[in-house]
């Protein structure tokens, strides 16, 4: 019966052990997890950097090598070229200052910083303003911010999957409806916004529906919207247009095949 006793409990010791070291396991898994999501981008950054250090550190040339970090809508490679480009024609190939007015000058860049990592790496980390649609004047597309202003630059492809502002002073008003959008929790797939004699909205989606919206009360009538459509599935593509343009209702175009 002691031998007995002496199994059980070092059974239940071990199960106990077990229990602890698998508690610990899964929490320091868990903690990993959340801390990569947490500093992703700056362990992205770093790997960005060493790649570019081992590449570039043994290099003898004159020119220094330039590493651009934090860019998602500017060409890299053409900005790295136009940089390099100047410092050959400076012959000062530590000239921060002339890196600094360049950068100035691009429309695209809201702030940076310039770092001399060695005698000859510079490593450039820029933000980027936060961009929220393309803007359509004249056959001519621009950029909008967050705080609805143009930007004129060239439009890359890894720009096209921002919908596209079409009106008079369409800009002016387009933080406001992507933000009333959100705020009503609908998804939409939307390819572009119409504002209508600057008063109303179109929503063109990407399947060909059209939603008209009122001049007022549109943060209730996207609530609607998100209620009927949940309900209904109006928005799947057999209805052309969604006209709610009468507070509190809605009207229905067929698609006709």
């Amino acid at each position: 019966m002691r031998r007995f006793s002496k199994i059980k409990k070092f059974i239940l010791f071990f199960n106990i052990k077990t229990l602890i070291i698998i508690v610990l396991t899964l929490s320091t898994l868990l903690i990993t997890y959340f801390s990569y999501f947490k500093y992703k981008d700056l362990i992205v950054e770093q790997l960005a950097l060493n790649k570019e250090r081992l590449l570039f550190g043994f290099n003898n040339d004159t020119t220094p090598n330039l590493i651009v970090l934090g860019n998602n809508y500017i060409d890299k490679k053409s900005l790295v070229y136009e940089l390099k480009t100047k410092l050959d024609e400076d012959k000062n190939y530590n000239n921060l200052d002339l890196i600094s007015n360049v950068l100035k000058k691009k429309n695209l860049i809201k702030k940076f910083i310039i770092t001399k990592t060695s005698n000859n790496l510079i490593t450039i980390k820029i933000e980027e303003k936060k961009i929220i649609g393309l803007l359509k004047i004249e056959n001519n597309n621009y950029l909008i911010d967050e705080f609805n202003n143009i930007i004129e630059t060239k439009i890359t492809p890894n720009l096209f999957h921002l919908p596209v502002f079409i009106g008079k002073n369409s800009n002016k008003n387009a933080s406001v409806i992507l933000n009333l959008i959100k705020e009503s929790d609908i998804n939409l797939n939307y390819l572009s916004f119409s504002f209508v004699d600057q008063r109303r909205w179109n929503i063109n989606l990407k399947n060909g529906v059209k939603i008209l919206l009122p001049e007022t009360k549109v943060l209730d009538t996207l609530k609607l919207l998100n209620k009927v459509t949940s309900k209904y599935n109006i928005l799947n593509g057999n209805f052309i247009e969604i006209d709610m343009r009468i507070y509190g209702k809605y009207f229905l175009k067929p698609k006709i095949n």
